[in-house]
């Protein structure tokens, strides 16, 4: 398939992809909303509206807990293109001592572009903060999780600066944005096309994922109009706000590592994403974790779930 051209079947495979992606996720979760079964848990609270976009909404689950909890926020996958919150969670779940969300956001296929998707998962946190007494939540306990695109939105957040007005009209955009860390898995650290052709390779463009959210149809053309587009671009590369405040961030790839990228399914999720990352949190001092998919590769100090647990727990 040329990178100029992306078919409606390319984009039900990236949405294949990403449910495959977010199955290596600590939460894996249910998206199956129609019918649910006997082993799975309703939200708390359903479809609650975080802003006012009508996509802008988060389903709540509220762990047993007598004092405030932390929570673990999940933000889907899709390339900022399609994909759907969870609606269902599994018991296990919610007996790991810290409430779960999942949101739901503005997207590509329904008239969307960047910087909508950046601002809702920015938003989404700051509802967590507003709803804290009402939801039992710990307000210094909030980690971002997603994968795929769902993982890049989770490091923008993660690696942006507070967007906490305290002087608003609107009490939500009153708190803070920050959190306490990100586990992701597949995503995108970086959405510079001339750094992921040069590092991962121009195959990875027969995605639409690096070109599509920002208004225009090929890669080619956002890197004719570079000037135009570079701002924007730069703003939704969760690398660019890495600073040595940051919290930290665990990384996980469930693809193997190729250079050049022989396929634009490998590319998009590609671990060389995670390596950008990890070389520019190890210049500033940010604690950094990348797993691998391969073996033979070197291993995270730490697990993902011993990661989550360090930080909504102790």
């Amino acid at each position: 398939m040329p990178i100029s051209h992306v078919s409606r079947s390319m984009i039900r495979l990236l949405a294949s992809l990403v449910s495959c992606i977010s199955a290596a996720l600590v939460v894996s979760i249910d998206c199956d909303a129609a019918d649910q079964k006997p082993n799975t848990v309703a939200p708390t609270a359903k479809d609650v509206k975080y802003g006012s976009h009508k996509k802008e909404l988060v389903n709540f689950w509220q762990c047993q807990s007598e004092k405030p909890a932390g929570v673990l926020l999940d933000i889907h996958g899709g390339g900022w293109m399609g994909g759907k919150k969870a609606e269902t969670m599994r018991p296990h779940q919610l007996k790991q001592g810290y409430h779960l969300a999942s949101i739901s956001y503005p997207l590509v296929n329904e008239g969307a572009v960047q910087p909508a998707m950046l601002h809702s998962a920015l938003r989404a946190v700051q509802f967590l903060r507003f709803k804290a007494k009402e939801w039992n939540i710990d307000p210094k306990r909030i980690v971002v999780t997603g994968g795929s695109a769902g993982g890049c939105s989770s490091l923008l957040v993660a690696l942006h600066e507070d967007v906490a007005n305290p002087k608003s009209s609107d009490p939500v955009e009153r708190f803070s944005s920050r959190v306490s860390g990100a586990v992701v898995a597949g995503a995108q650290t970086t959405m510079n096309p001339f750094v992921i052709k040069k590092r991962i390779g121009e195959i990875t463009f027969g995605n639409p994922m690096p070109y599509k959210p920002f208004g225009v149809e090929t890669a080619q053309e956002l890197m004719d109009n570079w000037d135009k587009h570079k701002e924007l671009v730069l703003r939704c590369s969760p690398v660019t706000h890495l600073s040595k405040d940051d919290p930290p961030l665990h990384l996980f790839y469930n693809v193997n590592r190729e250079f050049p990228t022989t396929k634009s399914s490998n590319g998009i999720h590609s671990p060389i994403f995670g390596e950008i990352m990890l070389e520019a949190c190890r210049e500033i001092g940010v604690e950094c974790h990348l797993q691998y998919w391969e073996k033979d590769k070197p291993k995270p100090a730490i697990s993902r779930q011993e990661f989550i647990n360090r930080l909504l727990l102790k």
